[in-house]
């Protein structure tokens, strides 16, 4: 059976992959705007997953791939995904 998430819950996810997102960026000293050229995105892109009003999970290997941490750690964290890539 498959279970959805209802919009408070989708909310949360979003939430989620944005402070993932910003703490991995943060660690590798990039601004927005870098990591958004090296993914081939712009600054406001990055900024919009950060703040969890964007979520595509295209964009989000990208960016995870750009940075050499692993799509999965990006999207679900810790319990489901190591998050260095081997």
């Amino acid at each position: 059976m498959r279970q959805t998430l209802n919009a408070t819950e989708l909310q949360k996810a979003r939430r989620g992959i944005g402070a993932r997102l910003r703490e991995a960026r943060a660690a590798r000293d990039l601004t927005q705007a870098e990591l958004g050229k090296l993914a081939g995105f712009s600054q406001a892109v990055v900024q919009q997953i950060e703040d969890g009003t964007l979520w595509h999970p295209n964009i989000v290997s990208e960016l995870a791939v750009a940075m050499g941490i692993t799509p999965a750690w990006l999207q679900w964290g810790e319990p489901f995904s190591d998050k260095r890539v081997e």
